[in-house]
């Protein structure tokens, strides 16, 4: 029998400690190369997006144990993306307009080991809202520090959402909570480090409401216009603003459930229903409109809105998606149908099923039912672009519909935009040159055709074209 040395037994332990720095290295490498392998052929490779006419903005791993749990859900609001993990984990990703770098994780708090799920995060300028359960956790969208952390009176049954200085939570039974987005009252110590130390745990009691709703609400609330909106599992539409110091009440009643959630475009709401009604709820002086008009405010000063209300044969499936004076509309299996933004008119109508996902540089881009991510040209829904979702399988919706956030259950994360978003070069200045002669048709006046397609529809797609 060997028996083992002072001298063999240190040289054991440094055989030992060398084999787990390989094995470390090597597995560090190797996630490193599967991350890199993930995004070769996809949507988010560089070279991909590029030829589809889009740009990669930024690509980021979210820290957490993607070993044990998996990426859950991803919120975009504004500049800040938060993606929040099974075991509770939440990051916030700078997505542009502040001080950190795009794609930067500008803070991480770990999960705290409960089974409860977390309903969808909601992102406010400066606060993020956590509804779990019975809780309700408001964070500070800069530092990522708890502001608060207090107990709901009842399961929150949506997320929460920031908007105009208070945190809305639906509750069951058609009730809404209302919170202050920060402590009503602060001492001169807690103002003076309010960016370095965590807000008081519980609100002041006098900020706390509760509001009334016609029914139970059905999807989270949208901050409107100084105020909130939200729709009833009916399909009627809530609005509570705040106007010197009242809170008046809007309300439009659909006549049908909502398809999906509003979507909000300044002080109109552009929605669909279960019964095939497409409409754009103008807010004109006396209230929502589903028709055009125009009304005189307080001072006697002529206010025009745009309203419309359109109806088709088929059943729309989930949000409209809003952009470049275009409303592309899902049909479920029956396809996608685009109307124009200002009147309501139907522009196309193709049979390829799809969910519409953002609008950039004059294409909707679509979430085929095969797993495609697919292109179509704005003005004639033709297919133009057709690409590889690869690991990317987490739906991210972006509210503003203005870029496309993909995510992989693993925690990669990429964002990608037009290319006429991202910041170009300062203009090279040019030598005087001779006013030019005018021309019978003033410039302002004159209409630019936009730019021809980038790429070339895949093989097969002319008989995709409706």
């Amino acid at each position: 029998m060997h028996v083992a040395t002072p001298s063999s037994c240190r040289w054991i332990g440094i055989a030992l400690v060398a084999t787990i720095a390989l094995v470390a290295t090597t597995a560090l490498s190797g996630s490193t190369a599967h991350a890199r392998s993930s995004l070769c052929g996809t949507a988010a490779d560089d070279l991909v997006a590029a030829r589809a006419g889009l740009t990669r903005e930024w690509v980021v791993q979210v820290p957490f144990d993607s070993s044990s749990w998996r990426l859950d859900r991803v919120v975009v609001g504004g500049d800040l993306v938060v993606a929040a993990a099974g075991d509770g984990t939440l990051a916030a990703i700078a997505a542009g307009g502040n001080d950190s770098r795009p794609g930067t994780v500008v803070w991480s708090r770990p999960g705290d080991g409960s089974r409860l799920p977390i309903e969808t995060v909601g992102i406010g300028p400066k606060s993020v809202a956590v509804a779990r359960g019975d809780r309700l956790t408001a964070i500070d969208s800069v530092t990522g520090r708890t502001i608060w952390d207090r107990s709901l009176p009842s399961l929150a049954s949506a997320a929460a959402v920031p908007s105009a200085g208070f945190i809305y939570t639906p509750l069951a039974r058609g009730k809404l909570a209302k919170l202050a987005e920060r402590p009503a009252t602060l001492t001169i110590a807690e103002a003076m480090a309010e960016q370095s130390d965590p807000f008081p745990s519980e609100p002041a009691e006098d900020r706390f409401e509760t509001l009334n709703s016609p029914g139970s609400i059905e999807f989270a609330p949208l901050p409107y216009d100084n105020g909130i909106l939200w729709c009833t599992t009916d399909g009627v539409l809530v609005a509570e603003v705040i106007v010197d110091d009242s809170n008046p009440r809007l309300e439009f009643d659909l006549g049908s459930p909502a398809s999906g959630p509003p979507v909000v475009r300044g002080g109109d709401i552009f929605v669909a229903t279960h019964t095939g009604d497409i409409a754009r709820i103008a807010r004109s002086p006396s209230g929502f409109r589903a028709t055009p008009g125009v009304g005189r405010d307080a001072d006697g000063q002529t206010i025009p809105y745009s309203g419309w209300h359109t109806v088709i044969d088929e059943q729309p499936e989930g949000s409209p998606v809003v952009g470049d004076g275009t409303v592309v509309v899902s049909l479920g299996p029956s396809g996608l149908a685009a109307f124009a933004a200002a009147t309501g008119d139907l522009l196309w109508q193709s049979p390829l099923a799809g969910r519409p996902l953002a609008i950039i540089d004059g294409r909707v881009w679509c979430l085929d039912a095969t797993g495609f991510l697919s292109a179509r040209d704005l003005r004639t829904g033709r297919r133009v672009a057709r690409l590889c979702l690869g690991c990317f399988t987490v739906p991210v919706v972006d509210p503003r519909g203005e870029r496309l956030v993909l995510a992989s259950p693993k925690g990669l994360v990429v964002s990608l935009a037009g290319r006429r978003t991202v910041a170009a070069e300062p203009p090279v200045p040019h030598p005087p040159t001779l006013p030019r002669q005018p021309t019978a048709e003033p410039e302002g006046d004159r209409e630019i055709d936009p730019p021809a397609n980038t790429v070339a529809p895949p093989d097969g797609a002319a008989a995709d074209n409706t």
